[in-house]
């Protein structure tokens, strides 16, 4: 059992193999610990750009946002502006009209009258009867 005799591992495990010095152990130690260092290094700074990308993207879209957001104001308000300027376009329009026309414009609106008069009186007339049918049903 020579291999026991020479550090206590088997003679078939250590054979072919160079046995390590503590100098090497402390240089492949000193070497994985700056390789560790680095790594940590690299992912700091790759934070940090993530970091700032997503920061820039976050403002993009914000600025992107108000700018929609002002743009569909301004439209709504120029849409709204536009609406109440033909509003009144119409409504004097119409004035002009009965001052031209008044005669016509009495006969317009009295005939507007009767035909609402009628309509609402057929309306009443045909819910009345359904309301009978439905009440001699359920008798």
């Amino acid at each position: 059992m020579a291999g026991k005799r020479d550090g206590g591992s088997h003679e078939r495990m250590s054979a072919g193999f160079p046995t390590g010095s503590s100098g090497q152990t402390e240089k492949q130690a000193e070497g994985l610990k700056e390789s560790a260092q680095e790594m940590a290094s690299h992912l700091g700074e790759t934070a940090g750009q993530v970091r700032d990308k997503a920061r820039e993207f976050v403002s993009s879209a914000a600025s992107q946002a108000q700018e929609t957001w002002r743009s569909a104001r301004e439209g709504l308000q120029e849409r709204v502006s536009n609406f109440s300027a033909s509003a009144g376009d119409i409504w004097e329009d119409g004035i002009d009209f009965v001052r031209r026309y008044p005669v016509a414009s009495v006969a317009v609106a009295f005939g507007i009258g009767c035909l609402a008069s009628c309509a609402f009186f057929g309306l009443s007339r045909s819910t009345g009867d359904v309301t009978n049918r439905m009440s001699r049903a359920s008798s």
